[in-house]
């Protein structure tokens, strides 16, 4: 380039080669003059580090993220990644590390990030160990303080630090069979979430188990660990309905967080189901488990001849209440005994059996001791308890009482009358005598033959005597009976009915649902009718040990497929 602004045989692109290196040139000295102050100045640099862990409190299966800095008022370089051991409560996974270069006091700074992924191995609360940063020969430490693993059962907001914990409980990890047990699911908190949708629980499914659900109590509180939580409760009453080993699933509570929902999850529990002892087995037991107590009471210490009174037994206690037959009735001579009607006492605990005694005749009586006998789960055993006897005193009715200065008169009165009696009765005797002698000479009557024929029917020229025609007969009594408020008594009259039929037809060894089973396919009965029959007998007992309300149209359909069934395996063994 000239004077004048003319061209001096240059091309375009060298004159901007040769600017450029020229810029260079220039400012070049003052570059490496910075670069000289910078490095020269972090060695008397102030040198920072830091260890952060986010979130303090995490779930078993989550993780925590750890965040390490190194950062100066200088240029730093040459930093070796730090050292450190969280094993074995933690695995550290490196994320990333990044340089982020800064400005700092008209000097370049640069600051080093190291991002690790914490994935805990257990469950408690860690103080973590300290961190080593290694720079120019100079060793620098960070703590990242305590972190808290909680289970799967427990969850802490980041925000406002509540706590929300679950948990399940039964009251025993080794129930009898057909006795009851508590099942409780709770859950706590220290706090209430801040949503308008509440927590719901998912308790599992009870499939082999009979289940009544129990009254929900109101919240309450608990203190652990010096905190306050509030508790709600979930319990349900269980009724194992075969025995070994069951693990009931995992109970589930959805909280709906505001960031998200976020379920809490319960451990498994194992039961170990126990069959009920066969050595000293009363022959009176039908069925009760638990722990119980019997009384009885008269209505009065006194009553009138002819005239009724009630006494009143009551069993109470713990256990399966329903199952069982009710307390048999006292035999008193000379006293006529009627009932029971049987309620649920005034406890929700307790059954009462009240019976009608009507005495004949006068003088001091004794109400006999009434026994129950049940199995104690507790004690591994089978328990008989009684009533204490209760005597009664029965006193004369007033209008058996007469006027001595009347008594010849009457005694006159009734001899007449005794004597009419009799005359009168002397005629009938011989009027009949006469009609028996005519009516034998015809031959019988038209009703007599036909009862005859009947009894002829149902006998020898009707159905046999076997296992089927004793089933069909006492499903028939069944059927007129009344058992509209005892569906417990129907329930377990109809189970008797078909293991007596299937003992005498299969030869069954043993009552129960498997062992009919077994019997069934060895005797080549097809899957359908087997499944009919042990549908059957899987109904009576859930009738017998959970009664729930059973129509007339209900039994009348339970006893009619009992009958079907005992059609078919009497047609199968016949031929």
């Amino acid at each position: 380039m000239g004077f004048g602004g003319k061209r001096i045989g240059k091309s375009p692109c060298a004159f901007v080669a040769q600017t450029f290196s020229l810029c260079l040139f220039l400012i070049y000295p003052f570059f490496a003059a910075a670069q000289t102050q910078i490095a020269t100045g972090a060695t008397h640099a102030t040198i920072n580090v830091a260890a952060v862990v986010k979130p303090r409190h995490i779930q078993l299966g989550e993780k925590a993220r750890l965040e390490l800095t190194l950062s100066g008022d200088a240029f730093i370089e040459h930093v070796k990644a730090p050292r450190f051991n969280f094993l074995p409560a933690f695995l550290a996974v490196p994320l990333r590390s990044e340089t982020v270069p800064h400005l700092k006091s008209d000097k370049i700074a640069v600051s080093m990030a190291w991002v690790y992924e914490l994935i805990p191995q257990a469950v408690g609360d860690f103080v973590l160990s300290d961190i080593q940063f290694d720079y120019q020969g100079s060793l620098y430490f960070a703590n990242p303080g305590a972190i808290r693993v909680s289970g799967t059962d427990t969850y802490q907001e980041a925000l406002t630090g509540g706590i929300h914990r679950v948990e399940v409980e039964v009251s025993t990890p080794t129930p009898y069979l057909n006795a009851p047990f508590t099942y409780t699911f709770r859950y706590l908190y220290t706090v209430t979430l801040p949503t308008r949708e509440s927590p719901t629980p998912r308790l599992p499914e009870f499939r082999d188990f009979f289940v009544e659900t129990l009254e929900t109590p109101p919240p309450y509180t608990r203190q652990i660990r010096g905190e306050t939580f509030w508790v709600e409760e979930y319990a349900h009453k269980l009724y194992a309905k075969k025995a070994g080993q069951i693990v009931l699933d995992p109970a589930e509570l959805l909280l709906p967080l505001p960031q998200g929902r976020r379920t809490l999850k319960t451990k498994p529990l194992t039961l170990t189901v126990q069959p009920l002892p066969e050595m000293g087995r009363p022959v009176d037991f039908s069925g009760p488990i638990g722990e119980y107590q019997i009384s009885a009471e008269l209505e009065r210490g006194w009553v009138e001849v002819g005239s009724a009174l009630t006494l009143t037994v009551r069993v109470s206690g713990r256990g399966n209440l329903q199952v069982g037959d009710a307390p048999k009735s006292p035999t008193i001579p000379g006293v006529m005994v009627s009932g029971p009607n049987f309620s649920y006492d005034a406890m929700p605990t307790g059954m009462a059996y009240v019976y009608t005694l009507t005495p004949l005749q006068t003088g001091t009586l004794r109400i006999p001791a009434i026994t129950h006998v049940h199995f104690d789960p507790n004690r591994a055993t089978y328990v008989t308890t009684q009533t204490a006897p209760i005597p009664l005193s029965v006193r004369p009715s007033p209008n058996d009482l007469v006027d001595v200065e009347t008594e010849d008169s009457a005694w006159r009165f009734w001899g007449a009358l005794l004597l009419v009696i009799l005359l009168v009765g002397g005629l009938i005797a011989g009027f009949l005598w006469y009609r028996e002698s005519r009516t034998a000479d015809r031959g019988p009557s038209r009703s007599e033959t036909n009862e005859t024929e009947v009894l002829n029917a149902r006998g020898s020229a009707g159905e046999p005597l076997t296992p089927g025609s004793h089933a069909r007969a006492a499903l028939a009594a069944l059927a007129n009976t009344d058992t509209a408020h005892d569906v417990a008594k129907f329930a377990n009259t109809l189970a008797q009915v078909l293991y007596q039929y299937l003992e005498g037809t299969l030869a069954l060894s043993q009552r129960d649902v498997e062992a009919v089973r077994q019997a069934g396919v060895e005797a080549q009965i097809s899957e359908d009718i087997l499944a009919e029959l042990v549908d059957l007998l899987t109904k009576c007992d859930y009738y017998r040990f959970a009664p729930v309300p059973l129509s007339a149209d209900e039994r009348g359909a339970l006893i009619a497929r009992a009958e079907a069934v005992i059609d078919y395996i009497d047609n199968l063994q016949n031929g």
